[in-house]
């Protein structure tokens, strides 16, 4: 009887172990798979974080090329301003001096023209002196008769 039942033993042993090895390789075959779906993940992942920082960088190019254009538009516009404003500022100056010219011919004619009042007033004044003086002496020549 012991033999029979070392014989069970031993089987229902032999069967644990079996039931054991196979548990342990289906284990061992489950990690195996996580190992490798883990890996997957890992690539998926590391190729989304590429995809990522390309987009990023991407993105950060357009940004950067979308900057440097509103510059340069910005630059010409300040120095299209810039330019109006000298060009503006360079007729603004010539009007300024054509208007002291125009300032300094006008107040040239106005002492000409006072001159020439000056003069025509003194000739004026000395014939209706020398009316007056040949008058006198008339007056005084009729009185005297």
């Amino acid at each position: 009887m012991v033999t029979a039942e070392a014989e069970g033993a031993r089987g229902q042993a032999g069967d644990e172990a079996a039931y054991l090895r196979r548990l342990v390789d289906q284990l061992r075959a489950a990690l195996e798979r996580a190992d490798t779906e883990r890996a997957a993940e890992r690539q998926r992942w590391t190729a989304e974080r590429g995809a990522d920082r390309s987009e990023a960088r991407d993105a950060v190019d357009a940004l950067r090329v979308e900057l440097e254009a509103a510059v340069v538009e910005r630059s010409a516009a300040v120095q299209e301003a810039a330019a109006q404003s000298a060009a503006e500022l360079a007729q603004l100056r010539s009007t300024v001096d054509e208007l002291r010219r125009a300032l300094v011919a006008a107040q040239e004619d106005a002492r000409r023209g006072r001159e020439a009042l000056e003069r025509n007033f003194r000739h004026e004044r000395e014939q209706l002196q020398g009316t007056i003086a040949a008058l006198r002496s008339r007056l005084e020549m009729t009185d005297g008769d």
